[in-house]
């Protein structure tokens, strides 16, 4: 949000004049070759004043749900002539990824999940996070950052610490009203991810760093592309975006209950993922979103000849949400599962 002028928003290329909704390239870098790669973004500016909600997807391209969401949010659901304050949302956060259908940039290696506040003389990954922050996550009133867990899966919402409680408080009051499991994350619960630098934080962690709320919808379906799935999990991220608008006073209604998904309440805290000591074929034993006992068999590790070579068990008492996309096979050392706890 380069700056607003007598009623304009103004996102890099894209203008909107209040009551209107536009779109286009808002910025761009140069492959090899001189070819331009563009960061698309779609801007609804509200004829009444209120709050900035920015709204990102496909920040790993291989994690489509929030694209259709995004796309039905501001180009169908949301009237800007009766919308209290202002929407930028970029449908593709990555579109460097989105090109070769990456969970990474293969440009330049890096995860743009992890590269923020970015640099404006940096990589082409960490220009695009950087031209994201400073234009719009940096002035804005709440943050969204779509993902998404293969299935089986627990869909909820991770919201992580922040030095400023009222920052905290109002990520979680807006989580709340998204409608799904909350799953806060610690200083200390963090892993490592692709790409990440020392000096690298998650598009939230830098928001909440700079007392801006945020969340991280994890949503269901990121590799199957069966019609009935996909609908389902948008129909979530749909009802959640509509929802925190009513709750932020930007559309009238009441809050929606989520349905058809599971909802988990309690006090929850993200953990590190659960690894194997041996190589193999992974063989899942548990469903998501229950709770399993400490010690309780996970998964079992095959070798190549049908041998059990390990079982692998809970390391706390909690709850698995999610497999790792890639570990249907292991190595030592692979992560397989994604963990938190009722604390």
């Amino acid at each position: 949000m380069e700056d607003i002028l007598q009623n304009q928003l103004i996102v890099g290329g894209v203008t909107a004049n209040q009551g209107e909704t536009k779109w286009g390239p808002a910025t761009q870098v140069e492959l090899r070759d001189g070819t331009q790669v563009s960061l698309p973004v779609i801007v609804v500016n509200g004829a009444e004043e209120g709050p900035t909600l920015v709204i990102t997807a496909a920040t790993h391209p291989t994690e489509v749900i929030g694209i259709e969401t995004v796309r039905r949010i501001t180009r169908e659901l949301i009237d800007p002539k009766k919308l209290n304050g202002r929407v930028i949302a970029f449908p593709v956060a990555n579109p460097l990824g989105y090109q070769f259908g990456t969970y990474t940039s293969p440009h330049d290696g890096l995860n743009l999940s992890v590269s923020y506040p970015g640099n404006s003389k940096g990589q082409m990954t960490s220009r695009f996070a950087n031209f994201i922050w400073e234009n719009a996550a940096k002035k804005a009133d709440l943050c969204i950052d779509f993902h998404e867990n293969i299935k089986p899966c627990l869909s909820f919402i991770m919201v992580g610490a922040a030095a400023d409680q009222e920052t905290e408080k109002r990520a979680v009051d807006s989580a709340k009203a998204f409608g799904l499991t909350i799953i806060r994350k610690s200083a200390d619960s963090a892993w490592e991810l692709p790409g990440k630098k020392k000096t690298d934080l998650s598009y939230s962690a830098t928001c909440m760093a700079n007392k801006i709320p945020a969340f991280t919808p994890e949503l269901q379906n990121s590799t199957e592309q069966a019609f009935r799935e996909d609908e389902a999990s948008i129909q979530v991220g749909v009802r959640g975006i509509l929802n925190v608008m009513k709750h932020l006073k930007m559309i009238p209604g009441k809050i929606e209950e989520q349905s058809g998904v599971k909802v988990l309440h309690g006090n929850f805290e993200a953990r590190t993922m659960i690894s194997t000591e041996r190589g193999g074929k992974v063989h899942r034993l548990v469903e998501t979103g229950v709770k399993l006992k400490k010690g309780t068999p996970v998964a079992k590790v095959y070798n190549v000849y049908g041998n059990i070579v390990e079982t692998v068990e809970m390391p706390e008492d909690g709850y698995i949400w999610g497999w790792h996309v890639k570990e249907f096979t292991c190595q030592t050392g692979s992560n397989i599962a994604f963990y938190f706890v009722d604390v």
